[in-house]
């Protein structure tokens, strides 16, 4: 198969996968339409960049600037906001804290929290519930229902044991 057959291939199976998932996707996030789900959270700093249609493996999605929280000798702590999807189609939205200052986390936990309420409530319709919002406090693992959505709370720890991130995932 050639090279560009193949990416053809690939391409049109993502759509077709994106398209039988799509019927729950559009459901779930309130704000289907890119330029505005990129938009959801520039009232916090965390406006996504322009809608990127492919970015050469058939997914799309734009990132906000990383938001850095608190001073810090070195990298600081970061906050930054996806949105992937395929084509025109939103699929999820995604905060990502980096801890790159563990000791200073209260801040920054503090900035993740408020900025997933507002995701929660903007993109699913359903505040942030009591069991997710201890989930991002203590930085563990978890999912629960919110609204017509599923919020996921994942803890990844660096290999090299000197700062972890959380994601919150809407979809």
């Amino acid at each position: 198969m050639e090279p560009k057959k193949g990416f053809i291939l690939k391409k049109t199976l993502l759509f077709l996968a994106a398209a039988v998932f799509a019927s729950s996707a559009f459901a779930e996030i309130i704000e289907p339409t890119p330029a505005k789900a990129c938009s959801l959270l520039a009232d916090v700093g965390l406006k996504g960049r322009k809608w990127v249609d492919d970015y050469g493996d058939g997914s799309s999605g734009c990132a906000s600037d990383y938001k850095e929280i608190g001073s810090a000798t070195g990298l600081a702590n970061n906050l930054a906001f996806y949105v992937t999807g395929v084509s025109q189609y939103v699929m999820e939205m995604k905060l990502v804290l980096n801890y790159n200052q563990p000791s200073q986390s209260g801040p920054a936990t503090k900035a993740l929290l408020a900025a997933a309420s507002k995701l929660s409530q903007r993109a699913l319709g359903a505040p942030l519930p009591e069991p997710v919002i201890a989930l991002i406090k203590r930085g563990e693992h978890g999912s629960a229902k919110v609204g017509k959505g599923v919020v996921d709370v994942i803890r990844e720890d660096w290999p090299t044991g000197k700062g972890y991130e959380v994601q919150v995932m809407m979809r």
